[in-house]
């Protein structure tokens, strides 16, 4: 790889992590504005409960993207091999530790609304067993969900990892 190619590489690279985050922050400000919606409409405190926590939580992985995961600049001083290998290395620990930073934080509200929709007094003419069955059936397709979301990142911070050592030995030679 030339400096040239590094540079544009990094260029690239800084372009696709500002539009993903803009594009995580858009999904963030819908999903906060539509369990803004449900906890107002809906009459049931359990329910308002969890769309505040995860309103919350949707809060906490919109600001611990821009922490962990957003786009920066290169220092005046620093080569753009640094810059891109730090970049590289960062976005890698970001993508590996999805499970803290962001699905861990939603799985709070997702768990108390599914906890409210099986005890709800508005359901209480339906079988327990049968709200439980619903909710159980609720949380395995969360578990999907999320499980899908820390693979994808998972398979991301692989193939970054893959970038930086790939980076490492062009530089040693």
């Amino acid at each position: 790889m030339s400096l040239s190619d590094i540079h544009q590489r990094a260029e690239r690279f800084q372009t696709r992590i500002k539009w993903r985050n803009w594009i995580e922050y858009g999904a963030g400000a819908l999903v906060a504005a539509a369990f803004g919606a449900i906890a107002i409409d809906t009459p049931d405190w359990g329910i308002r409960a969890g769309a505040a926590l995860t309103i919350a939580g949707v809060i906490y992985v919109c600001w611990q993207m821009g922490v962990r995961g957003g786009a920066t600049r290169k220092d005046e001083g620093q080569s753009w091999v640094e810059f891109h290998r730090a970049e590289l290395v960062r976005q890698r620990d970001a993508l590996a530790s999805v499970w803290r930073w962001y699905i861990g934080p939603l799985v709070p509200g997702v768990l108390a609304i599914i906890l409210a929709t099986v005890f709800t007094p508005a359901a209480a003419d339906i079988p327990l067993a049968a709200r439980a069955a619903t909710g159980l059936m609720s949380l395995a397709w969360v578990a999907l969900i999320f499980g899908g979301v820390g693979w994808l990142n998972a398979r991301g911070a692989r193939k970054l990892e893959a970038e930086i050592e790939a980076l490492d030995r062009a530089r040693e030679r």
